[in-house]
């Protein structure tokens, strides 16, 4: 029966190499990723030096602690990494770090990146999975193993997927973009001024997407794959400041090993013969719980991508419905923003310059993104009513720029933001998109 024969492939024994090697080299990548939040300052940067915050919607309550507070957090959040690593006390240090991680990246949405998405799902995945105690077992169900692999795969292939679109594929934007800016990297750069590179790299970030993921599960084509997804992480690594991204990708592709590579590394590195495990049986009273609860927790990020099809309007114009979708490197924006408090009551009216308020970062990211605005003419609305100027009404100038079309209007500067729900959505505020070729 097939439920017989999917009982028996996810239940099938599989040696947990290859998931302490993954256990120990995640740990490892997000020791250093917290380090660099230390040795950068971004402590302070992100979380302690704002006047003013971006929350998410509904997550208001999320706020940086005090200075010493915020500094702890992230000794607490580098100890739960250490602890992933070293496999000591695992799950209270997996559980550590997702909410001490998750907590930090959800307090501005500023910083939102995907990969801090996807490090807060992946801390998840291992906080529910007993992976410190696998390096003592002989085997462990072949479904831990797929699940990680599915994490790592949808990555790539939603990736993949929203890039079929005419700016990606036809256009070659943003990467024109940002290939024209990077002329200057030592031997590559000068390849970046030749026409048909932005267009030859576009098309080949789009096939690696949707490819990869196949690659790597097909053993004839898998050592290339891998080559291919070290030399794509190494050069958007030389062309992007994103961080640990890169090796945490290059990491997870070697999930798609036969389970036992790190004891086949070893035995080769030892000059000696690899000692084959006899695979044990598994117990009957595993049941499909877990694998029923994985699979739900799957289905739910192939759902997410697809909630912009909900919302009216171009996604990277309104940008509902943008985040957590893997929208990886589709769009480069640009904008400003003016806001203009107004008092009925007394005819009075202010302009307001964001940069008075906000970090030049904050500034760059919020002209562009309705949302953000929102949430700034609210602030406005609140800062003003608290220097006694109550119902006080908000709009704002804000012009932005798609892949390096010309700028145009992205809200309606008649509309009064202040009195706008963050939960009604774009669709009676943010002007249209009006589309044009980039050039």
């Amino acid at each position: 029966m097939a439920i017989e024969r999917a009982r028996a492939r996810l239940f099938a024994p599989v040696d947990p190499a290859s998931l302490v090697a993954w256990r120990v080299l995640f740990g490892l990548l997000m020791a250093v990723a917290v380090a660099r939040f230390f040795a950068y300052g971004w402590i302070e940067e992100h979380y302690l030096a704002p006047r003013v915050l971006f929350p998410f919607a509904g997550l208001e309550w999320i706020r940086p602690w005090p200075r010493e507070g915020m500094y702890a957090h992230f000794v607490l959040m580098g100890l739960g990494a250490l602890g992933i690593a070293s496999g000591v006390a695992y799950r209270p240090s997996a559980l550590l770090f997702l909410l001490t991680f998750t907590y930090a990246h959800l307090i501005d949405r500023t910083y939102y990146l995907n990969h801090y998405y996807f490090i807060s799902l992946v801390g998840l995945v291992m906080v529910c999975l007993p992976l410190g105690s696998v390096g003592k077992r002989e085997h462990v169900p072949a479904w831990w193993l797929w699940l990680l692999r599915a994490q790592v795969g949808l990555v790539y292939v939603f990736g993949g997927v929203a890039k079929l679109k005419s700016d990606w594929l036809l256009h070659a934007q943003p990467l024109k973009i940002w290939l024209g800016a990077s002329t200057d990297l030592p031997v590559l750069g000068r390849f970046f001024e030749w026409p048909w590179v932005p267009h030859a790299f576009s098309i080949a970030g789009a096939l690696f997407d949707l490819g990869v993921v196949p690659a790597l599960l097909w053993r004839r084509t898998r050592p290339f794959a891998f080559a291919a997804v070290v030399v794509f992480h190494v050069i958007t690594r030389l062309l992007f400041p994103i961080g640990m991204f890169p090796w945490v990708m290059i990491s997870g592709a070697l999930l798609f090993f036969p389970p036992d590579w790190p004891r086949r590394l070893a035995a080769w590195a030892r000059r000696k013969p690899r000692q084959e495990r006899v695979p044990e049986a598994v117990p009957a009273r595993r049941a499909w719980t877990g694998p029923a609860l994985a699979l739900t927790f799957l289905a739910v990020q192939c759902l997410l991508p697809l909630r912009h099809l909900l919302y009216p309007g171009d996604v990277m114009w309104t940008e509902e419905g943008f985040r957590f979708s893997w929208n990886v490197m589709l769009m480069e924006k640009d904008g400003v923003a003016e806001f203009r408090v107004s008092e009925p009551t007394t005819g009075k009216w202010w302009v307001v310059s964001p940069g008075k308020y906000l970090s030049p970062y904050q500034v760059k990211m919020m002209a562009t993104q309705p949302d953000m605005l929102l949430t700034f003419a609210h602030y406005l609305a609140q800062d003003f009513a608290e220097r006694g100027h109550p119902d006080v009404e908000v709009r704002v100038n804000a012009f932005a720029s798609l892949n390096g079309r010309p700028r145009q209007r992205l809200v309606d500067p008649e509309v009064n933001l202040a009195t706008v729900s963050p939960w009604q959505g774009t669709s009676t505020w943010v002007l249209p998109f009006k589309d044009v070729a980039p050039p």
